[in-house]
């Protein structure tokens, strides 16, 4: 192979007039000099070198340019601006193939625009759609958030850009793990694919195997198949909706609501957790499960609202079609409230209680709790209790006012204030059956293995005991008496979008 070498100094600038504008042309060198190589002229420049093609100059400190495949190598401080678009761009080695004008940039490169600017040892950059893509780890830094990624892609146009592997987010109000995310620095908003982990400023934990969306200005996110968690609460549902700026999350489709400290969890098909304010709300097949020493209280309504704001007060309030379930009791009333701070149950308009064999009723009910079970029930107005003994029979006690204590979820006492009547049945050794019937104004009623084993009358007593054969069918029922376990409900009922216990 002959060599020819020439060594020039170059004291001018070479015109551009004379190449057409899809050629690499030299503007500027201190040194240069021309090698030919397989049959090419290779021109090695050294010093200050200056390339320009259309509106992009190439500054390094040396380069090789080969007119006849237009391209061209450069070293050293390599810095490409582009005169039209506000573009930016160093590393420490680039090789540029003119005719398809992409840029292959290696070695801390460093590409700035008017919205971010970009690190990374390896960016491919084409001129001409103005997509740069990365690979072998890079970060883009905006004025509001550092994301960095094994491999990306950045367009310089529209602004958008996507991550892959191992991408990270992070700015004041959002940390942000995934595999797959499209960003975009001008509308602020970020989309993830697959599994996810995001962490807000408050240190709340959002939890994704699907993906979810993020803006960075309104710190509004939506959680698709996922959980968000902190130490007070846990939420998981189809789509979340979590808006940081106003600290409400609303959820939709399959919902499971856990309150960490009272060992609650709301279940339903809408609900929304206030943050700010520490409620929420749920309606659309709504119930809430509290654990209660190895048993569940179930309670579903229409609507259902739990308030946690006063620690000293809190409160979970149901509205409308309300049923409950416990192993040893169940319920329906209109609507009830829970008080977490007295351990109390109230319920309102047509309430009706069953408890075991019984059956309890009034125009409203207030069920007392202690050591997670039922320690006693209030009955106010047009109180009155039915228990249905083995011979099928109905015992009964009505009155004004009632206060019956449990033990261990059986009926131990009952207390009668104002216009008391009880029916009894009792069987005696021979196995004569016989009715007793009795009003008082006030009277106690003490059971052992669920039958009356002592009456307790007081003031006026009108009381009768009638053999079995006399006993008429008028007289087996008190007024009121109305047997509706018809209507008394079903776990199945009540939690039939149950899913599992977590």
């Amino acid at each position: 192979m002959r060599r020819n070498t020439f060594y020039f100094l170059l004291i001018f600038l070479i015109p551009l007039g004379s190449f057409a504008q899809t050629k690499v042309q030299l503007k500027n060198a201190g040194l240069l000099t021309l090698d030919q190589v397989n049959g090419q002229s290779i021109q090695k420049l050294i010093d200050s070198v200056w390339l320009v093609q259309g509106n992009t100059n190439i500054y390094c400190d040396s380069a090789y340019l080969n007119k006849q495949t237009n391209s061209a190598e450069a070293f050293g401080h390599v810095r490409i601006i582009d005169v039209v678009d506000p573009i930016d761009i160093t590393a420490d080695y680039l090789e540029y193939d003119g005719n398809l004008r992409m840029a292959f940039l290696r070695k801390n490169v460093v590409v700035k625009d008017d919205s971010s600017t970009l690190y990374t040892d390896n960016l491919d950059y084409n001129r001409v759609t103005r997509i740069g893509n990365y690979f072998n780890g890079g970060r883009l830094v905006d004025p509001t958030s550092t994301l960095t990624s094994k491999r990306g892609y950045y367009n310089y146009i529209t602004k958008a850009s996507e991550f892959y592997d191992s991408v990270r987010m992070k700015n004041d109000e959002f940390y942000l793990e995934t595999d797959t995310l499209f960003y975009n620095t001008i509308n602020t908003e970020t989309r993830s694919i697959g599994k996810t982990l995001g962490v807000t400023s408050d240190a709340d934990t959002l939890k994704t195997n699907t993906g979810l969306l993020y803006n960075r200005e309104t710190r509004y996110a939506e959680v698709y198949n996922g959980r968000v968690y902190n130490a007070e609460f846990d939420i998981e549902a189809d789509t979340l909706i979590t808006d940081d700026s106003l600290q409400v999350y609303s959820a939709f489709r399959n919902i499971i609501m856990i309150s960490k400290e009272d060992s609650m969890t709301i279940f339903g098909d809408k609900a929304r957790y206030d943050k700010a304010n520490n409620s929420a709300i749920a309606y659309e097949n709504a119930y809430i499960r509290k654990m209660m020493q190895g048993d569940s209280l179930f309670i579903k309504a229409d609507t259902l609202f739990s308030d946690q704001s006063d620690p000293d007060n809190k409160f979970l309030k149901a509205y409308h079609d309300v049923k409950l379930f416990k192993s040893n009791l169940q319920g329906v009333a209109d609507s009830m409230s829970y008080n977490f701070s007295d351990s109390t149950i109230y319920m309102y308009q047509d309430p009706i209680i069953w408890a075991n064999d019984s059956q309890l009723s009034a125009d409203s009910i207030n069920i007392e709790i202690k050591n997670n079970k039922v320690d006693k029930m209030n009955l106010a107005i047009k109180s009155f209790v039915i228990s249905q003994d083995s011979a099928k029979n109905f015992n009964q006690v009505s009155g004004k006012l009632m206060q019956i204590q449990f033990d261990d979820g059986i009926i131990k006492k009952t207390d009668v204030t104002g216009n008391g009547e009880s029916i009894y049945y009792v069987i005696d050794e021979s196995g004569s059956l016989s009715m007793n019937k009795l009003k008082c104004s006030d009277l106690i009623l003490y059971f052992e293995d669920n039958t009356v084993s002592e009456i307790r009358t007081y003031i006026e007593v009108d009381a009768e005991l009638i053999p079995g054969f006399q006993i008429k069918p008028i007289d087996r029922r008190l007024r009121g008496f109305n047997w509706r376990t018809n209507i008394k409900p079903k776990l199945r009922e009540i939690a039939r979008h149950l899913r599992y216990d977590r």
